[in-house]
């Protein structure tokens, strides 16, 4: 056998036992039940003109993406009834798909949406108008991402709650799709796809699986994004600087049409952002990016400096991707990533105890993270959380004819009615080394039981009592069984895991620690944080307290001088130098149990004087960071959205680790000074002799800069913005737009700046 490849078995064939796998399981549960679903569906409501039982949610459900959880909300229930067989589920499953026909039907041609004005959105396009922004289509936030959270509800009510009504709703929105994108020739519909679209392609091609009608294959085909396909296909990495939740999704659309068309091209493109994510750019707990795009592979000082680390959603998607992967291929290092992501990103983004969810997990020393409130957060990660806990079973197992293949050591069980076996497996892993897996035939039946050998494995001991032993296969990557069962038999085996320093992959000296597949870390206390839960702001997913010094990290001199104090709480010990020259130890525990508490993941390592010197000269640049009052980063969504971005014949884009946004019309950002200590403006533009413009601040043109300088490619302009500018003493708000004059295009901006005095 070449390899283990082999089809999923139903979720609802899978039952968690205790673990804290299944406790994250049954705190979402608690947390998705708590959720309004009247407030959830009020933006539905509104778009089709009915009557709302209530207002609609807050935060981002308020601020032009209204909808867009309700789409992970009915995901979320049909998964979690799949997973649990929780009548409760299945009954709000059945609630949404309700309304959600009703909406249709008020619509009348096969919309249904939250997405202000989305309806409208289908005649503007088919009419040949496209405004496309990297997050914004014709003025809207993201439409097409916030209607494939729709499409995808949908569909998996249909296929995970066997929801009929659920399959006739998502095909009469796919219809009204279709006639809309049929009006669309192939360059206005790629210049559609400039705008973040979400999952779209994947979803047509399942429908297309669901239904057989081959007008959905041909349009998630025209969903490829060819701008993305055609350099991947050709071998090329060009995701430095993209954003890379934006990208995922339409990769896990590759993969999912890839094997059943044959396409090369598509399979060849899947390969290589595989191959690039998860080799060149994901950090150890399986997470990848920075300020929720891709920094540049060689390149991973963001990821130990930034507080806005790898964010869920990616993790969300690579999980898909893996799946995939793995069903098509059997790709033994699709089941290592998706262990190693779903042991450590996605264990440690829900909070135990409030089921609040994780959008950022900082890689930077001694930071922390925030979670959602149940009744106010409504970020995209609050959304793709809501499924994350109920897919904990999807690759415990898998079958391939009558073999079966065990790919997850998570406590479960596993019904096989169609070859009459029963297995569940036990194991208090990875607290304990033993695996204990009972097999129930009705009758006896010959099949193969076959055990994966995990890379991180240092011994793996099986013992399959009386009858045919164990033996090796598919390059030692699986231990198989053969025989006839019958009765009860148990396998007993023993995994030996061992500690492993891992660097990161850019080879900076940066380490962290994992046994087997669990990465530990080291709790860092709570100094500065006034509270764990986010505020309900337009930023309040970012952890934006205060970042303790780099400098005062401990330095790992020897990366080998780990030892294990606690075998059952899985403790350990490393040797540091701290930043005095005083010699220690931390105490390391799995990363996925440590909340409400700063935390440190990553460690700098090698000569502690020259690393406690490097850690000196960041904190030195650190420094002259504070005297930034307010900042826009050009061309990303987050920092853009967040300080009232407005504009018109305005374009972003990113590459090489550089976002920007340049127009041939205007665009504005609105920056904050409330204390009024800003005394200048920095301005970042690209060294472009072409460009010409005009940079206003509160309406008055910004004439000369105060000093002017070239930094490589990038020309910096300082403007002073004494206290009394215009408006500024009012509300301490700046308005800061940028012009392009008649016949020209503005330039790329890099970012703009309010600074204190001394910077």
């Amino acid at each position: 056998m070449a390899n283990a490849r082999g089809t999923s078995f139903p979720l609802d064939r899978i039952r968690l036992l205790d673990s804290p796998f299944r406790q994250a399981q049954d705190t979402s549960v608690r947390y998705i039940l708590s959720l309004d679903a009247d407030r959830l569906f009020a933006p539905y409501l509104h778009e089709a003109g009915l009557v709302r039982a209530a207002e609609a949610y807050g935060n981002w459900e308020s601020d032009g993406l209204g909808g867009h959880i309700g789409g992970h909300y009915l995901s979320g229930c049909a998964r979690l009834y799949a997973a649990t067989g929780n009548a409760e589920l299945l009954a709000k499953v059945r609630a949404a798909v309700v309304i959600l026909g009703n909406c249709q039907a008020a619509h009348g041609d096969g919309y249904v949406g939250g997405v202000p004005r989305g309806g409208d959105l289908g005649q503007e396009l088919a009419r040949g108008e496209v405004d496309a922004d990297l997050f914004t289509l014709n003025g809207r936030w993201v439409p097409l991402y916030n209607l494939h959270k729709t499409l995808a509800g949908l569909l998996d009510a249909r296929v995970f709650a066997g929801s009929g009504e659920a399959l006739d709703i998502a095909v009469g929105l796919a219809g009204w799709w279709l006639r809309v994108s049929a009006h669309l020739a192939d360059d206005a519909f790629e210049e559609v796809l400039h705008a973040e679209f979400g999952g779209m392609n994947e979803a047509f091609a399942l429908l297309w699986e669901l239904t057989g009608r081959e007008e959905y294959l041909r349009e998630a085909r025209r969903f490829s994004h060819r701008a993305l396909l055609d350099p991947l296909a050709a071998g090329q990495d060009l995701l430095d600087g993209l954003h890379a939740n934006t990208q995922i999704p339409k990769v896990v659309g590759y993969a999912r049409l890839a094997g059943p068309t044959h396409d090369a091209d598509l399979a060849h493109a899947c390969d290589i952002f595989w191959e690039s994510v998860v080799s060149r750019r994901s950090v150890s707990i399986g997470g990848n990016s920075v300020r929720e795009h891709f920094h540049p592979a060689s390149d991973f000082s963001p990821m130990v400096q930034d507080p806005q680390g790898p964010e869920t959603c990616n993790t969300y998607n690579m999980l898909k991707l893996a799946k995939l992967r793995f069903e098509a291929h059997g790709d033994a290092a699709a089941v290592d990533f998706f262990e190693r992501a779903t042991y450590n990103h996605i264990l440690s983004s829900q909070h135990p105890g409030t089921g609040g969810l994780v959008y950022f997990t900082p890689m930077r020393p001694g930071h922390y993270r925030v979670y959602s409130r149940a009744q106010e957060s409504m970020w995209c990660c609050v959304g793709s959380g809501l499924e994350n806990h109920a897919r904990y079973g999807e690759l415990i197992y898998s079958r391939a004819g009558n073999d079966l293949l065990v790919n997850l050591y998570i406590p479960s069980t596993l019904d096989w009615p169609e070859y009459g076996l029963r297995v569940r497996l036990e194991t208090g892993f990875p607290f304990s080394d033993h695996v204990a897996l009972v097999v129930t035939a009705e009758a006896p039946v010959k099949a193969t039981i076959r055990l994966r050998r995990p890379f991180w494995a240092a011994e793996m001991e099986v013992d399959a009592g009386t009858g045919p032993g164990a033996e090796a296969e598919d390059g030692g990557r699986y231990v198989s069984i053969s025989r006839t069962w019958q009765g009860i038999s148990t396998v007993n085996i023993r995994l030996q895991a061992d500690f492993a320093a891992e660097a990161l992959p850019d080879g900076s000296p940066w380490v962290s620690f994992r046994y087997g597949p669990v990465v530990l870390a080291a709790r860092a206390g709570h100094e500065g944080v006034e509270g764990f839960e986010a505020p309900d702001e337009r930023m309040g997913h970012v952890a934006s307290g205060p970042m303790l010094p780099l400098s005062q990290t401990p330095v790992v001199p020897d990366c080998g001088a780990i030892r294990l104090v606690d075998r059952e709480a899985l403790r350990a010990e490393v040797d540091v130098v701290d930043a005095s020259g005083r010699a220690g130890t931390v105490l390391l525990e799995p990363f996925a149990g440590i909340h409400d508490e700063r935390y440190t993941v990553y460690w700098p390592t090698g000569d502690p004087g020259q690393r406690s010197a490097e850690l000196r000269l960041l904190e030195q640049a650190a420094a002259e960071r504070m005297a930034v009052v307010d900042e826009v980063m050009a061309g990303e969504q987050q920092p853009e959205s967040d300080h009232g971005f407005a504009g018109k014949a305005t374009r972003a884009g990113g590459g090489d680790g550089l976002h920007w946004r340049s127009a041939t019309g205007w665009f504005s950002y609105v920056l904050s000074d409330p204390g009024q200590e800003a005394e200048s403006l920095r301005v970042r533009f690209r060294a472009d002799e072409g460009r010409g413009h005009q940079l206003r601040l509160n309406g008055a043109v910004l004439d000369r800069p105060a000093l002017e300088r070239r930094d490589g490619d990038i020309v910096v302009l300082d403007y002073q913005v004494p206290a009394a500018y215009p408006g500024h003493e009012a509300d301490g708000r700046l308005v800061f737009s940028v012009h392009a004059l008649p016949g020209h295009t503005s330039g790329d901006l890099f970012s703009v700046a309010l600074l204190r005095r001394g910077a």
